[in-house]
């Protein structure tokens, strides 16, 4: 579980530097350059690697990686709209119904139950009680449209995990993020030419390239963690990257401090590895 925490601490990272890039530049326009980075960069490392790597061995098998990987990219689309919308309590609250379907498809089709269940279940609960309940009164009241997004988003990170998970079954991790990275090129393209949103000097020196380096880490890591555990699991870990966040905006982004931060995460990453 570890790879988990440290990818989610990583997109903690890179949630940070996002508020820096997006004061200048499009979501869109950032994806694209960031993605055009960790695209060479899985190239290197894929290449590097080479011997170890196994390549698409049917057409069906092809045809499936790729469709995870599109489901992912456009669950990352969805959730960068929806945020721009709404808020990370309500990102929370829909990530929960995620790891609460992907923990259900678990149970019925792969028969795996959680260990420590209902300790595991308490800790998770005291810790999204004490990072949601404060803010209750602060929630933005959301239109159907951003719900419809944060839903969009639940659905394809979910199913991309799940789809994910089997595919490591037979091929490496590297591989797959490289896979998914050249579709999330692909659909920022696409997006940026409907758009018709100007693209970024690729060779000017800002965040975006630091926040490639972090992003290609981190999703290093949550691969190799979700290959190592289950789609529930990293679910889980993964809802612990928005308290992560809030931590580090009280370092970087002088955001104001709450102690509750600390026990949410504590609670939430205990109740994660009881569940492991």
């Amino acid at each position: 579980m570890i790879y988990l925490v440290v990818s989610a601490l990583l997109f903690a990272i890179n949630n940070v530097l996002w508020k820096w890039v997006v004061n200048d530049y499009y979501p869109l326009q950032v994806i694209f350059k960031r993605s055009i980075i960790t695209v060479f960069i899985g190239f290197s490392v894929v290449l590097f690697s080479y011997d170890n790597q196994i390549f698409y061995i049917t057409l069906t098998q092809a045809a499936f990686v790729n469709l995870a990987c599109l489901i992912g990219a456009l669950g990352l689309v969805f959730m960068i709209y929806a945020l721009k919308k709404s808020s990370l309590s309500m990102f929370i609250h829909y990530s929960l119904f995620g790891a609460t379907g992907s923990a259900t498809y678990l149970y019925f089709i792969e028969n795996i139950v959680p260990n420590n269940y209902f300790t595991g279940l308490i800790c998770l609960s005291l810790g999204f009680v004490f990072y949601l309940l404060p803010q209750r009164n602060n929630l933005k009241k959301n239109s159907l449209i951003t719900h419809c997004l944060f839903f969009l988003m639940t659905i394809c990170f979910s199913l991309s995990a799940i789809m994910q998970w089997y595919n490591l079954r037979t091929y490496d991790y590297v591989f797959l993020v490289f896979n998914q990275e050249i579709m999330v090129l692909l659909v920022s393209c696409i997006l940026l030419h409907t758009k018709k949103q100007p693209l970024i000097t690729f060779f000017k020196l800002d965040y975006i390239w630091l926040q490639s380096v972090v992003v290609f880490l981190a999703m290093i890591t949550g691969f190799y963690g979700l290959k190592l555990e289950d789609p529930f699991i990293s679910s889980i870990v993964n809802l612990s990257t928005p308290i992560f966040t809030m931590v580090f905006a009280v370092f970087f982004l002088n955001e104001k401090f709450y102690p509750r931060y600390i026990i949410s995460l504590i609670l939430v990453v205990s109740g994660a590895w009881l569940l492991s």
